[in-house]
């Protein structure tokens, strides 16, 4: 059996482990200083990227646009990045927000690294990784929780993710909530 937990003022109940496979529940990798350096990385050219764009603004017939989702999560417990960019022709400078999980994920990077070049590719710019922590998502409870935070990138704003999560559509019904305990 599995108890309830309190986040806040909620009482949520807590995933059965015994649905998940130990992989999922455990965390297997470890930040290491390749791992904080490949991330360090990441964002200096990422940064870089944003200095170039303001000087140069991509051309709009070379960017191929599409609608790409403001939430991505993967069943289960996994990493997590909070992302920013600025669409292609936003005449109002406000960024969009991106919450992405990613099972398998070794690093939070690695849930980064494969959204970036789409972002780039549909013209977004100024994109950031704005921090990470862990998403569980549980189905058969209808929860997500979200918690904890990267070394490489820092502790992602969890309540903007909750808002994000909530305003996508993806997951009406679920009790979404989060916490700035936990790794």
């Amino acid at each position: 059996a599995h108890s309830n937990t309190l986040i806040g003022n909620q009482t949520i109940p807590k995933p059965n482990r015994s649905k998940y496979p130990p992989a999922i529940m455990s965390e297997e990798y470890t930040t290491n200083a390749h791992d904080l350096a490949e991330a360090a990385k990441l964002q200096a050219q990422l940064e870089q990227d944003s200095n170039a764009n303001n000087n140069n603004p991509p051309s709009s017939s070379a960017q191929h646009q599409y609608r790409i989702p403001s939430v991505s999560i993967d069943s289960g417990a996994y990493k997590y990045v909070l992302i920013t960019a600025l669409p292609p022709n936003n005449s109002h400078n406000k960024p969009e927000v991106f919450v992405h999980s990613k099972r398998g994920a070794q690093y939070h990077r690695n849930v980064a690294e494969p959204l970036i070049p789409i972002l780039k590719q549909s013209g977004y710019t100024d994109i950031r990784i704005k921090g990470g922590g862990r998403i569980l998502r549980c189905d058969d409870d209808n929860i997500i929780k979200i918690f904890g935070y990267s070394y490489g990138f820092g502790q992602a704003d969890h309540a903007l993710a909750k808002d994000v999560v909530e305003k996508s559509g993806k997951f009406v019904g679920y009790a979404v909530t989060w916490s700035n305990d936990g790794y």
